[in-house]
């Protein structure tokens, strides 16, 4: 029994010794860390300390270098004070780092450090931080490694490109992460017909972006220049160009349908003709429609008055038509809205009420 309660002593002993210990252990991305609180009650546990890489300065205003971003995740919930920063940053070798505290959470924090290099032992002192339920805040310093990391390959690779034509949308996924340029933008845009075209990068992420081009055309293949991008890892931004094709389409019209309709309205009789397009449309002040019966007469001329709407026009006829006889129809300057040129769309039709 004695044996038993002196094994019970002892483990306690170890458990308490764990509990007020620093931590080390080993963490994401293959790093090692201690951590250690000071100036507070209660101690705060790291669970765990992942490299993030380098991220775009465009997230922090003010920030100078190459910033590479470390997230920090607590086993403990915690609080900050309103005036929580990092205080010092050092490694190894005795040189010192600006760093900036991000994302303050009750379970996790990221930390960014510029000029940060591998293969070095960053202690980073953190003011303004508690556990939950301690009195004081206190001063959080973490003892962290960053190994030694692969050389990147210093070309920008594209995984996936995928268009959408109808409003001029490019998107770009890359093979690996990448840092942007503040200023980092589309230098040009070309197709193949040598046709220049404006561009903008409407989204950038570390891992993809999207490009918006002006007037883009169906059935073309596009040669998108970027600056200001750069393989996670490497030391310079470049230009990347991207080869984007735009999906053929078939944009020649036809009619779907055509209706006939006589109406009394307000003192008088209304001849109307519908027609119904297979796609959207564009018309310009040019346009018109003809309509003429087989021996020549015409119903409607380029003065009569049209309604036209998104994928149909309205014809107003000068008087009406015969129930059961055939028509020809001229619809003039039209295109479907994603096609290069207007054309003219002919047809016939027989009158007969809707």
């Amino acid at each position: 029994m004695k044996k038993l309660l002196k094994f019970c002593s002892v483990l306690l002993a170890a458990c308490i010794c764990i509990s007020i210990a620093p931590v080390h252990a080993k963490a994401g991305a293959g790093l090692s860390f201690k951590a250690k609180v000071t100036g507070t009650e209660r101690s705060i546990k790291v669970k765990k300390i992942t490299y993030e890489g380098e991220i775009s300065k465009r997230f922090i205003e003010g920030a100078k270098g190459v910033l590479s971003e470390l997230e920090v995740d607590f086993l403990t919930d915690v609080l900050w004070d309103y005036s929580a920063k990092i205080t010092s940053v050092k490694d190894n070798k005795g040189k010192t780092y600006r760093g900036y505290l991000m994302d303050k959470d009750d379970d996790g924090c990221d930390i960014v450090i510029s000029n940060m290099k591998h293969g070095r032992t960053y202690t980073i002192a953190i003011n303004g931080i508690k556990q939950k339920f301690a009195n004081n805040f206190g001063k959080l310093t973490l003892k962290v490694k960053i190994p030694k990391q692969k050389a990147a390959s210093k070309n920008i690779r594209v995984s996936k490109v995928s268009v959408d034509d109808s409003y001029g949308e490019v998107e770009v996924e890359f093979a690996s992460k990448v840092v942007w340029k503040y200023n980092s933008k589309i230098v040009s845009v070309k197709d193949n017909k040598g046709k220049s075209y404006k561009g903008y990068l409407t989204d950038k992420d570390d891992d993809e972006c999207e490009i918006y081009i002006e007037n883009m055309k169906s059935g073309r293949t596009y040669k998108i220049k970027i600056s200001g991008v750069k393989v996670r890892g490497t030391s310079s931004f470049k230009t990347v160009t991207i080869t984007a094709k735009a999906p053929a389409h078939r944009h020649n019209l036809t009619i779907k349908k055509v209706e006939y309709d006589e109406d009394y309205d307000d003192g008088r009789m209304e001849y109307t003709v519908s027609f119904d397009f297979n796609k959207d449309i564009s018309y310009t002040n040019e346009s018109y429609v003809i309509i003429r019966g087989l021996d020549g007469k015409a119903y409607s001329s380029e003065t009569s008055y049209v309604e036209w709407d998104d994928d149909e026009c309205e014809v107003h006829l000068s008087e009406g038509l015969a129930i059961g006889q055939k028509y020809t129809y001229e619809i003039v300057n039209v295109k479907s809205v994603q096609a290069d040129k207007y054309e003219t769309v002919k047809g016939s039709f027989t009158a007969y009420y809707d």
